[in-house]
């Protein structure tokens, strides 16, 4: 059965309104906690206007955040305070995404106050890292990899440069406390790792490496293995009746680029 939901409500939130809002936030002491204390501020504010709050809706009646439009700025507020008091707990990423599902939708205004709240560095003071042995050997493995390419194509060639800043941004994402205090990592194949963090949050940061193409044209779609034999990637694909010519050597090193999977 379908409950009625309430008449819209659109409107920017005063700024001793919106004050309230983020410092009822920053005293959140739990994630949990923490989300409550946004859903509950943000739509008693909206509804007190009607005499209401969350607990005093008429019998039969929902919240349905579609309904509620607060201006983009404000809504960006609270989301940037949400997930500032998050970062003590590494949950930040995970409550943002939260927040789309939540919070109201919203509107533009530039009008619309929106008070100087300094932002308050609430990361921990330190990062534990543990690397397994195998993730050691791999991210050796990964940068020998990288030199290769550059060696091989030459330090300003595409191949390099898409594996070189895939690869440091692979290792930044390791070293960051976005995802909280604690983080673990492990080999996860040939090149790739996987990192499990303090937040419980677990993510790969996996080596795709370029399927070797033939590039000698009549529309010619093989795609070539390390021996030199031509395969049709799919069932109707086109394999010339010519010799192929491979997009890279089969003895180079090959190119791919490393990216962040969860």
């Amino acid at each position: 059965m379908n409950l009625p939901t309430m008449d819209p409500v659109r409107r920017a939130l005063t700024e001793a309104e919106l004050t309230a809002i983020i410092g009822r936030i920053d005293a959140a002491d739990s994630t949990a906690g923490l989300l409550a204390a946004v859903v509950r501020s943000v739509y008693n504010t909206l509804l007190a206007e009607r005499g209401l709050t969350l607990t005093t809706l008429p019998d039969g009646h929902k919240i349905d955040p579609r309904q509620f439009h607060i201006p983009t700025s404000q809504w960006q507020a609270i989301a940037g305070a949400v997930t500032d008091r998050a970062a003590a707990w590494g949950t930040g990423p995970e409550l943002a995404m939260e927040l789309v599902n939540v919070l109201p939708s919203s509107y533009d205004d530039p009008a619309a106050p929106v008070p100087d709240t300094p932002r308050t560095d609430r990361r921990p003071d330190l990062l534990h890292l543990h690397i397994s042995r195998d993730a050691v050997d791999v991210i050796a493995a990964a940068t020998r990899h990288v030199q290769a390419l550059a060696a091989h194509y030459g330090p300003a060639s595409a191949e390099h440069l898409t594996a070189s800043i895939s690869w440091l941004a692979a290792l930044s994402r390791l070293l960051s406390l976005g995802f909280g205090a604690d983080t673990r990592v492990h080999r996860d194949g040939h090149l790739s790792l996987l990192a499990t963090t303090g937040s419980g949050f677990t993510y790969g940061l996996i080596f795709h490496d370029a399927t070797r193409r033939c590039i000698a044209g009549d529309g010619c779609a093989a795609t070539i293995a390390d021996d030199g034999t031509a395969h049709a990637p799919w069932s109707t694909a086109v394999i010339a009746d010519h010799i192929h010519q491979p997009s890279f050597p089969l003895d180079a090193p090959r190119p791919g680029s490393w990216s962040m999977h969860s």
